[in-house]
C-alpha cells in the first residue's frame, strides 16, 4: 500500500514509483524571456480597451493579478488618431511594462488597390507599392516620435500586421517584404526602437525565409514576429518549430493569438457549438487549459521569448467583458475580473519575469503532461511550470533540480476550482520534490507553477582583475565587475546570455575586438542593458566624465549612475560612421564624487552604441572660467595667470608647453 504524506494544501508523495520525473538542467540555457502581454485596440474595442483597474489587474504581479509586462498597440493610419491608445500605454509604462506597436494600414495616400486570391475567394484589398516605401517608413517613425514625445517610447515597432491574411488591411508578398526589410527597415530604429518583422497570420515560414537567409536583410530586424492562428490544441508540434530561426539565433515573439472566441474566457472545459470564425456551427470543446498548452509549446518547441494574447479585456480574453456579438451571456459579476484563461496565463507571467532564461527540462515526461523550467534574471530562483492536459487523471510528478541549492518550492495552481491559488511551501531534498497536481475538481486538468528558492549564498560582485578601478583615471568598458551570486550582485544585465562579439570574456556581455591588438569594446548593445564597475575615488571633488564611443545610429545614448543614483543626464552618442569602427570622445558632463569605494553603473538608454572606455578627470582645483586654473581677469579684460603657470583646455585637461 502506498503511503501519501499530506501537508494540507496538496498531495506530496515521496518515493512513489509511478511518479513522472522532470529533470531540470540549469546549465542548458535557451532563450531569454522578455515577458507576456496583451493587446489594446480602442477603435475595435469601442474605446473601452483598458481602464486603471484593468491596468492594475493586467500589469500587477501580486495575488489575483496577471503579471503582464508587455502591451501591444496599433499604429493608426491617421496621425490624428495616434493618441487613441496613449492612456493605456501610459498606464502600462507606469506599472513597468514595455510597449510595442503594429501597423495594419498606412495613410490612404499610400494605399494602392490589390487583388487577393485566398482559398478560391477574391478580395479587393490594398498594398504599398515600392515608390511609397520611404513615405511608409516616415509614417511609422512619426508614430514612434509621437510616443517618445508623450513619454512612452516604443520598445519595438513592427513592419506589418498579417501581410498574408490581408482582406481588410495591407498585403505584402514575401519578395516585397524581403526587399523592404533589406533596404528600409533599419530606419525604423530612429528612436532606439527595435524592429519587428512583418507578423505572419499563421507563422508561415515562407514569409521569413529570404530575410533569414540574407544577413544583409536579417541585420535590419531585431525580432521575428508571428501569430499562431491556424493552430489549435491538436496541431502538430512542427507548426511551432523553425530550425532556420534557431540556426540564425533570431529572437522570436508571438505577437497575437487567442485560442477561440465563441466560448467564455471563464469556461474551463465545455463542449459547445462554436463555429469560431467559420460559417458552420460546429460542435467543439472549449478549454481554458489550451492557453497553457499553447504557451508551453511556443516557449519550448518554438523558442519564443515573448507571448502576447489578443485583447486583454474581452469576453473570451484575460479580463472579462460583456458579450461582443458572439451570443454569450456574461454574468455581470464576472465583468472586470480576471478570467480562467487569464489565470492560466498568469501561471507563466507572474513568475517568469523579464530577463529569465529558459533552461533544460524534461518536456513531456508522460502522455498529457508537459514541463518547462526557467532561472530568474538574478539567479535567485528556479521556476518550473507543469501542464496536465489529462482531465480524467491527476498527475504525480517528481521535480529534480540538481546542484541548485534549492531549499523549498512555493506552489501555485490554476484549475477548474482554483485561481492561481497559493498552495504553500514544500521543503526540497537535494533540489528534489514529488507532488501530486491536485485540481480540487471533477476535471483533473490543471497548471502548477513551482518556484524554487534559497537558502541564498550571497557572494558579492568583485572588481575585474582583483583591483579596484582608480579614480581619477580611465576604466575600460569591458572590465566590468565579475558577477557574484544572490540578489543585487549581478554586475551586469544583457538581453541575452551569449557574448555576440566572442571576444575577451565568456559572460553574457557582448565584447568586440578593436583593430588595435589587445583592445576591446562593449558592443551589440540594447537599451536597458547595464554594466557595473567598483572604483576607488582617491579624493572628494568635481570630476569630468568622458567616454570613448562609436555608433552607426543617430539615437544611441548612455547614462551613468554611482551607487544607483543617477549622476548624468542621458548622454547622446553622435553617429560616428556607419561601421561602428570609428570611436570619438564624448563629454558626459561633470559630477561630484566623495572619496572611497563606489559602484559605477553604465546603462544603455539608446541601443547600438559601442563603448571603449570612460575616464574621470579631477577638476576639483580648477577655476570655472574657461579652464584657466586660479587665474583672474584684469580691468582691461585680459587674463592674469597665477604664478603656478598651469594651463588647462576647455574640458579641464592640463596643457603643458615644451
Amino acid at each position: 500500500m502506498k503511503i501519501r504524506i499530506l501537508f494540507g494544501f496538496m498531495g506530496l508523495c515521496f518515493g512513489l514509483s509511478n511518479a513522472a520525473t522532470v529533470n531540470v538542467n540549469l546549465d542548458e540555457e535557451h532563450q531569454v524571456i522578455r515577458g507576456f502581454g496583451g493587446m489594446v485596440h480602442n477603435t475595435w474595442q469601442g474605446g473601452a480597451g483598458l481602464n486603471e483597474n484593468d491596468a492594475n489587474l493586467a500589469f500587477g504581479s501580486g495575488e489575483g493579478q496577471l503579471g503582464l509586462t508587455v502591451l501591444r498597440i496599433p499604429v493608426n493610419e491617421n496621425s490624428s488618431d495616434f493618441g487613441k491608445e496613449l492612456t493605456a500605454a501610459k498606464l502600462a509604462k507606469e506599472r513597468g511594462a514595455i510597449v510595442y506597436a503594429t501597423p495594419w494600414k498606412p495613410p490612404s495616400s499610400m494605399q494602392t488597390p490589390y487583388t487577393l486570391n485566398r482559398w478560391g475567394t477574391v478580395y479587393n484589398t490594398t498594398q504599398i507599392v515600392e515608390s511609397d516605401w520611404q513615405a511608409y517608413v516616415n509614417h511609422l517613425n512619426s508614430f514612434s516620435d509621437y510616443m517618445k514625445n508623450q513619454g512612452v517610447p516604443l520598445y519595438a515597432i513592427s513592419i506589418q500586421n498579417e501581410p498574408d491574411w490581408c482582406d481588410s488591411w495591407t498585403c505584402w508578398t514575401a519578395d516585397n517584404l524581403y526587399k523592404f526589410t533589406k533596404n528600409y527597415a533599419d530606419q525604423l530604429r530612429k528612436n532606439g526602437t527595435k524592429v519587428i518583422s512583418a507578423e505572419s497570420f499563421a507563422y508561415s515560414k515562407s514569409l521569413y525565409n529570404q530575410i533569414l537567409e540574407d544577413d544583409a536583410a536579417l541585420k535590419n530586424i531585431d525580432i521575428l514576429g508571428a501569430h499562431f492562428y491556424g493552430s489549435e490544441a491538436n496541431t502538430e508540434d512542427d507548426f511551432f518549430a523553425y530550425s532556420l530561426a534557431d540556426t540564425k539565433k533570431v529572437e522570436r515573439w508571438m505577437t497575437e493569438h487567442y485560442t477561440e472566441s465563441q466560448g467564455s474566457g471563464n469556461y474551463w472545459r465545455v463542449v459547445m457549438k462554436t463555429g469560431d470564425q467559420a460559417n458552420e456551427n460546429k460542435l467543439d470543446t472549449v478549454r481554458a487549459m489550451d492557453v497553457g498548452y499553447e504557451i508551453h509549446r511556443g516557449l519550448v518547441i518554438g523558442n519564443f521569448s515573448q507571448y502576447t494574447w489578443w485583447y486583454i479585456r474581452r469576453c473570451y480574453g484575460l479580463i472579462m467583458e460583456k458579450d461582443f456579438g458572439n451570443k454569450l451571456s456574461i454574468p455581470s459579476n464576472e465583468i472586470g475580473k480576471v478570467s480562467k484563461r487569464g489565470y492560466v496565463l498568469s501561471q507563466f507571467a507572474r513568475f517568469i519575469r523579464p530577463g529569465a532564461v529558459r533552461v533544460g527540462a524534461t518536456a513531456n515526461p508522460e502522455p498529457n503532461l508537459y514541463a518547462s523550467a526557467y532561472k530568474s534574471a538574478g539567479g535567485d530562483s528556479t521556476i518550473v511550470v507543469l501542464v496536465n492536459r489529462d482531465y480524467r487523471n491527476e498527475k504525480t510528478v517528481t521535480v529534480n533540480v540538481p546542484n541548485a541549492n534549492i531549499e523549498s518550492f512555493h506552489i501555485y495552481t490554476t484549475s477548474e476550482a482554483k485561481n492561481a491559488k497559493y498552495e504553500g511551501e514544500v521543503k526540497a531534498e537535494n533540489g528534489r520534490v514529488t507532488i501530486t497536481m491536485s485540481s480540487g475538481a471533477s476535471n483533473k486538468d490543471c497548471i502548477v507553477t513551482l518556484v524554487g528558492v534559497g537558502p541564498q549564498i550571497i557572494e558579492p560582485q568583485t572588481p575585474f582583475g582583483g583591483a579596484l578601478a582608480k579614480i581619477p583615471g580611465k576604466i575600460e568598458a569591458e572590465n566590468y565587475d565579475i558577477p557574484g551570486s544572490g540578489a543585487g550582485n549581478s554586475s551586469y544585465y544583457d538581453t541575452d546570455s551569449e557574448n555576440k562579439g566572442g571576444a575577451y570574456r565568456n559572460d553574457g556581455v557582448d565584447i568586440v575586438e578593436l583593430s588595435e591588438a589587445g583592445e576591446y569594446a562593449v558592443g551589440y548593445t540594447n537599451a536597458g542593458e547595464w554594466m557595473e564597475y567598483t572604483m576607488d575615488v582617491s579624493k572628494a571633488g568635481k570630476y569630468r566624465l568622458t567616454l570613448n564611443a562609436a555608433s552607426g545610429s543617430e539615437s544611441s545614448s548612455v547614462m551613468f549612475f554611482v551607487d544607483d543614483i543617477a549622476v548624468t543626464d542621458t548622454v547622446k552618442i553622435p553617429k560616428t560612421d556607419s561601421t561602428w569602427n570609428v570611436y570619438k570622445a564624448v563629454d558626459a558632463g561633470t559630477l561630484d564624487l566623495s572619496a572611497g569605494t563606489h559602484v559605477l553603473k553604465m546603462q544603455i538608454t539608446g541601443s547600438y552604441v559601442n563603448v571603449d572606455w570612460f575616464e574621470f578627470q579631477d577638476l576639483s582645483d580648477t577655476a570655472t572660467t574657461s579652464g584657466v586654473r586660479r587665474g583672474s581677469v584684469s580691468k582691461s579684460g585680459s587674463v592674469l595667470l597665477s604664478k603656478t603657470k598651469k594651463f588647462f583646455d576647455l574640458v579641464g585637461r592640463r596643457v603643458r608647453f615644451r
